[in-house]
């Protein structure tokens, strides 16, 4: 077993250019290892691209022959081992760069995408061996990124019809003759999940019905009937409105996903099943049923905007 350091790694430069996405692979089996790394917050690499690290990127953890780890932020940027500040396990491993990491998420089970012709699905690196330590482009980025739940996916053609739409029903709210601006204004914040409508959905909804996330701050107000169709009054309802994470609020935004009176997630046939296993979606987490106020505005998105 390695020996754990305790040398803090200190860098006070903070470099002004844009963060970059790094993967830094971790041998099977080597679970102590990898604990000593995330206790003492170290990362430690033999390769020479490891002097680019700085602080502020994202780091990726691959465990070989067994998937996608954890993701990670550098604490602080790449520097040579020396006595004062040694690597974080000591063993007899060539390690020419050493930096900080702080653990954003850890997969309770390493997830692998499998590989075609030595090229990883989904991510399409070429599969990641012990030594390398590649940095990603953006798509590569993004795509590992959704093995965590954090990837807010491209905008449509119809995504940009349906907020054509929301505008033009925004301005027409805006030059209304209502009591007051108080009213206006709560109308227009119940479009992007806000204000009143958004403190009445977290009166009945508590968490993400697919995710399980129950931190409400990452969590969007969703409305299930759409917004531009409801009524001034069902606008801020929050039997109209569901908690979820940014995936899967983009999911069932967009009808590729719908519920059952149950609680029961139903994946429209219509979705290609790679982007429920790529996000790490199940059809079913927690069940929960649905008051009949929201069986109501679950039949409307299911007839009109379900892609059955």
């Amino acid at each position: 077993m390695a020996r754990q350091r305790s040398t803090p790694l200190m860098s006070e430069r903070v470099s002004g250019r844009g963060t970059q996405a790094w993967v830094g692979a971790l041998m099977a089996g080597d679970e102590e290892n990898w604990q000593v790394c995330v206790e003492k917050g170290l990362w430690g690499t033999g390769s020479n691209n490891g002097k680019s690290v700085r602080r502020g990127d994202e780091f990726f953890v691959w465990q070989s022959k067994s998937g996608w780890l954890a993701r990670c932020v550098v604490t602080s940027d790449a520097i040579q081992p020396n006595r004062q500040n040694p690597a974080p396990w000591d063993d007899d491993r060539d390690y020419k760069w050493i930096f900080g990491i702080r653990v954003l998420k850890q997969l309770d089970a390493p997830y692998n995408p499998g590989s075609t012709d030595n090229v990883q699905n989904i991510t399409l690196l070429h599969n990641i061996r012990l030594g390398q330590f590649p940095k990603l482009n953006i798509e590569q980025e993004m795509a590992v990124r959704s093995f965590f739940g954090l990837v807010n996916p491209p905008t449509t053609f119809e995504d940009e019809l349906v907020e054509q739409e929301d505008n033009a029903h925004e301005q027409e709210i805006l030059q209304r003759k209502l009591d007051g601006p108080v009213e206006r204004l709560q109308l227009v914040k119940a479009r992007r999940g806000q204000g009143l409508f958004r403190d009445n959905v977290l009166l009945i909804e508590s968490f993400c019905r697919v995710t399980g996330l129950r931190v409400a701050d990452h969590l969007r107000a969703s409305h299930i009937k759409p917004w531009a169709k409801s009524d001034d009054q069902e606008k801020i309802d929050g039997n109209n409105g569901l908690l979820l994470s940014p995936h899967v609020d983009h999911l069932f935004d967009r009808g590729w996903i719908r519920f059952e009176a149950d609680g029961m997630m139903v994946p429209s046939q219509r979705l290609d099943p790679a982007v429920l296993a790529s996000w790490r979606i199940e059809p079913v987490w927690e069940k929960q049923s649905f008051n009949e106020t929201q069986q109501m505005y679950l039949h409307y998105h299911e007839e009109f905007v379900f892609k059955s």
